[in-house]
This record gives structure tokens, C-alpha cells and sequence, in this order.
């Protein structure tokens, strides 16, 4: 099961992947608040939204902080960008070591199921080496067939 996670988005909701259970699968990444690379890979999950909707996927995309203008214009029906203020979700998916004194440390992307089951998990080097969307978008229908 994955930990309990609840994010402050960035149009004042507050967004909980309990929300979803038995309703949507779930992307979870924990992304830099000001990051070229952590945007890009949001742009292109954004670009690929025709996979989430096949998928009856929803993206939560954490930040400690604030995130960028650009972070948070990437959000689509599919993608909801918001803020973990405590660190307590990027702790318990990342580890203890994540938080730093105004970011994130280590980034991570996860992928649940819609019982709240991880299904993969994705740490992210220093590189930003992101998955492709089509490598997550995999993981989530061999997940549906073999069910």
C-alpha cells in the first residue's frame, strides 16, 4: 500500500490519493518546486494525457514549495500539481533523507493501482533521467490485464 499523501494544490484544494481509491490509478512524483528538467518531464506527461484517460490514470505531482509558474501550467484534467508542506508524503515514499531546507533532496515517481497498491517505482538520479511516459503508461496496463 502506498503512504497516505495529501497535497495543497495550487488553486487552494486540498487533494488526498485516498480520494481516488477504487476510482483512478495513480502516478505520484515528487518534483524540484523550480526545475527545468522536473517541468519538462511534466510537459510530457502533460503531452501524453490521451494515456492517462486510456489508463483512468490521475498524476499528483508533489513539491515542497511553491511550485513554478511553469509546473503548475502543465496541469490538465489528468495532472493536479500541489504543494506537501510538512515533507511528511516526500519522507514516507522517499525516505527521511529527502527534504532539504527549501526543497527536495531526492525526487522520486511511483505508480499505484486504483486499490492503493505500488505497483512500481522510479528513483530519480541526479541526472533528472525521468521515465518516459510510455514506460509508465505500460506499467499501468500490464497492471490492468493481469487483473
Amino acid at each position: 500500500m502506498i503512504p497516505p499523501l495529501t497535497l495543497h494544490s495550487t488553486n487552494g484544494r486540498t487533494i488526498r490519493a485516498w480520494d481516488f481509491k477504487q476510482k483512478k490509478n495513480l502516478i505520484i512524483a515528487f518534483l524540484h518546486s523550480d526545475c527545468r528538467d522536473c517541468e519538462a518531464f511534466l510537459r510530457n506527461l502533460s503531452a501524453a494525457n490521451s494515456l492517462w484517460k486510456a489508463n483512468d490514470a490521475v498524476i499528483l505531482a508533489a513539491t515542497l514549495a511553491q511550485p513554478s509558474r511553469n509546473l503548475s501550467d502543465a496541469q490538465t484534467d489528468s495532472i493536479i500539481v500541489g504543494i506537501d508542506p510538512t515533507a511528511r508524503a516526500a519522507i514516507a515514499y522517499i525516505g527521511k533523507d529527502s527534504p532539504g531546507a527549501t526543497d527536495l533532496l531526492k525526487l522520486g515517481v511511483f505508480a499505484a493501482d486504483r486499490y492503493s497498491e505500488l505497483i512500481a517505482r522510479w528513483d530519480i538520479p541526479a541526472n533528472h533521467n525521468f521515465p518516459e511516459a510510455a514506460a509508465i503508461a505500460s506499467i499501468l496496463e500490464q497492471t490492468d490485464l493481469a487483473r
